[in-house]
């Protein structure tokens, strides 16, 4: 489409016929029409003029605005703009204020797409200990510096979990410690917890714990919520299981108020495996 600008009122005259004359908005005669033009132009047709006088729409927003933002730019509307721009700040302070961080953690901490439920997980076995699992996110190598009393005990430690973004947090924790080092499921329960508070600002723990046989080896499965940096409540599941010298821990964080993010947690823990 095409239009013609009228030199009176600035209306945009749709530009469907060679006898548009007058302005559809002000009733004056506009310059420029088909027939002035080719008065200089004998030999064209309309469709030539249509492509080089008349005004695309997207030419025509831009005529539009940039005049308007000049104007509100201009050194006159300078107090309105001052005006406008502190308004604005305190009602950002304010609702900062009423709604705090949750409303902030809430909109930035993604939930669970829906798709995670109906795609294909594949199962991959990581770790020296030969661990399955089966995850809708890739699971990357995550190792992290032990404390000096830790590494003296421990033979092999292999973390791994996904980038964030997801919705949901994976983490899967591996160790073998040395002979005759005790590795009781008390032990790597109490141990997962201490790990659990130090990796961020948790607080309000509420959990209930639960004995489970993963592959025939015995674990406990925990299952609650914490308050997250005194902001949001996420969601967790915490999987210990021992065997020997041997401790894995499976552990994983969604918003409490996702219940994809429950599901998708259910069935990565029934996927997983020990050899």
């Amino acid at each position: 489409m095409k239009y013609l600008k009228c030199d009176h009122c600035a209306h945009s005259n749709l530009l469907k016929s060679e006898y548009l004359t007058f302005c559809e908005q002000c009733g004056k005669k506009m310059s420029n029409t088909f027939s002035d033009w080719r008065k200089d132009h004998p030999l064209a047709c309309f469709e030539e003029y249509r492509q080089q006088v008349g005004i695309s729409p997207k030419k025509i927003k831009k005529q539009v605005f940039r005049p308007w933002l000049q104007r509100q730019f201009a050194p006159t509307n300078r107090g309105k703009l001052i005006l406008f721009f502190s308004i604005f700040t305190l009602l950002i302070a304010t609702a900062g204020t009423l709604f705090g961080k949750r409303a902030v953690f809430t909109l930035f901490y993604a939930k669970v797409p829906k798709a995670c439920l109906y795609s294909s997980w594949p199962t991959v076995t990581i770790g020296r200990q030969a661990l399955e699992i089966a995850t809708p996110v890739k699971l990357w190598i995550h190792d992290q510096p032990l404390e000096a009393e830790e590494a003296q005990i421990t033979a092999y430690a292999k973390s791994y979990r996904n980038e964030d973004g997801s919705g949901i947090q994976i983490r899967v924790n591996m160790y073998s410690y040395v002979p005759n080092v005790a590795n009781n499921l008390e032990l790597a329960v109490t141990a997962s917890h201490n790990k659990m508070q130090t990796e961020g600002e948790i607080t309000d723990i509420q959990c209930k714990s639960v004995p489970v046989l993963i592959s025939g080896l015995p674990g406990v499965l925990e299952e609650g919520n914490y308050l997250y940096k005194g902001a949001i409540r996420l969601a967790f599941r915490n999987l210990v299981v021992v065997r020997g010298v041997n401790r894995w821990q499976i552990h994983l964080d969604y918003r409490d108020d996702d219940e994809i993010g429950q599901q998708v947690a259910q069935r990565v823990l029934k996927s997983i495996s020990i050899r």
